[in-house]
């Protein structure tokens, strides 16, 4: 395989050792050791080549997230220098989205690995995986939350929607309130969702059937909420309907917000996907035949991690 790969090799400069969690403290699973294992993996079998991000001017995503938001997450990274971390008080969904020094920097880094696999699609690449970290589909224009800073998937579609239609198909196990929320007015950007009932997980306030889309964007946003515990059977007949659903947009890029927290082992997930199922699910994502970004978002068992990005990437062959 020749699949082009983005990363950010100073990723791990962003690294929170802690989250809260209704009231207590646990380690953070959102781990620079993710990267690593999807990078040891995707070495071991050839996947592609590593290539840099480019470094895109800050315009790209003053486009997608709000000026006071920017502004306010750029004062509070350089505050946390003398603090070491600060969860934020305003402009933030939770408390598991803590920022450190080099929190800025580095999310803005991410958002260059999404925005150079976008520039190469436009070029004329057919298939990019952007390995982004920290990732970014449940920040919105004006908030950060779950370990999302700048949404990735958003400010990419943003930059591919001034060349033509834009479908973004989110699967990872959380719904991508962030990318919902910057897209829910506009009809060339079309976002559809599969993921875990929000009544039962993250984010708890979006992601429910009735959400689809206001004004212009009225029927150009799809979400599929599935019940934790969800197995392949099901997840395959609610994946094929969303396929139909790009089929019918006919968009000229596809952007998958991808997240490998679906699998049955991982530590934050609630759906019984096994690794062979990632590379069917890669396989019915390619017969859209259309430019595909892939951009990473979730996905937390450090051990199998990469051989699920393997498993997916290899459905593209």
């Amino acid at each position: 395989m020749n699949i082009p790969v983005i990363y950010n090799k100073n990723h791990h400069q962003h690294n929170p050792k802690l989250e809260i969690y209704e009231g207590k403290r646990f380690p953070h699973v959102e781990k620079p050791d993710r990267i690593s294992s999807i990078l040891t993996e995707l070495k071991n079998e050839k996947i592609g080549e590593l290539i840099d991000p480019a470094d895109f001017d800050m315009e790209f995503i003053n486009q997608v997230h709000s000026k006071d938001y920017i502004n306010f997450f750029k004062k509070i990274s350089n505050k946390a220098r003398k603090k070491g971390f600060i969860f934020p008080s305003n402009y933030i969904l939770d408390t598991y989205t803590l920022v450190q020094a080099s929190t800025f920097k580095i999310a803005k880094k991410s958002a260059d690995v999404a925005l150079t696999g976008a520039e190469m699609i436009l070029n004329g690449e057919k298939l990019v995986y952007s390995l982004c970290r920290p990732p970014g589909h449940h920040a919105e224009k004006n908030k950060m939350g779950g370990y999302c800073y700048f949404n990735n998937a958003g400010i990419a579609g943003q930059f591919l929607s001034s060349f033509g239609k834009v479908a973004i198909l989110d699967i990872d196990i959380h719904h991508g309130n962030g990318t919902q929320n910057i897209f829910y007015e506009r009809k060339d950007v079309f976002f559809v969702s599969i993921h875990a009932d929000p009544n039962k997980m993250y984010p708890y306030s979006t992601g429910f059937e009735d959400e689809k889309g206001i004004g212009k964007g009225a029927g150009f946003n799809i979400n599929y909420p599935l019940s934790v515990g969800t197995g392949e059977l099901k997840y395959k007949k609610t994946l094929e309907k969303a396929i139909l659903d790009i089929k019918k947009f006919k968009p000229k890029y596809l952007i998958v917000s991808t997240g490998f927290d679906t699998y049955v082992n991982d530590p934050i997930g609630g759906f019984k996907l096994k690794t062979p199922f990632y590379k069917k699910m890669g396989q019915k994502i390619a017969s859209l035949r259309i430019p595909t970004l892939i951009i990473q978002e979730g996905g937390y068992n450090i051990k199998e991690l990469g051989k699920l990005a393997v498993s997916f990437l290899k459905g593209f062959n």
